[in-house]
């Protein structure tokens, strides 16, 4: 009977240690970076500054930052906003619900509530 119990108990054991799994080797350097998040913003891309011109000659700059996905506007009065991205169907449009900034087409517009503060075109790197 103890034989019996004993076989019994080595069986339930060896069953159980197959169940166990395998340890995992330790992750190569490029597994670890392919485990990363992947970010589509190129270094030289993270801060892009661009430069509007209205029909006055007016100017507005405005400051992409594509890491915390916010434009921070200085109107040519020069107040400065930053703004957080927001739904746009066509174009890059940010807004706080109050001010937008959209540009669309390399045409920038900036709007407090319904009246447009700014509209220009995006100046040309020289």
């Amino acid at each position: 009977m103890r034989l019996i119990l004993a076989n019994a108990m080595l069986a339930l054991v060896l069953a159980l240690a197959a169940c166990t799994p395998a340890p995992v080797p330790p992750a190569t350097e490029e597994q670890a970076a392919a485990d990363q998040p992947f970010s589509d913003v190129a270094p030289d891309q993270v801060r892009i500054e661009a430069r509007y011109v209205s029909a006055t000659g007016e100017r507005l700059v405005a400051v992409f930052d594509n890491t915390a996905d916010t434009v921070t506007v200085t109107l040519p009065g020069g107040r400065t906003v930053t703004l957080p991205r927001a739904v746009s169907g066509s174009g890059a449009r940010y807004s706080d619900g109050n001010d937008t900034f959209w540009d669309h087409h390399g045409e920038g517009t900036f709007t407090t509530g319904e009246t447009i503060v700014f509209q220009g075109k995006a100046e040309e790197d020289d």
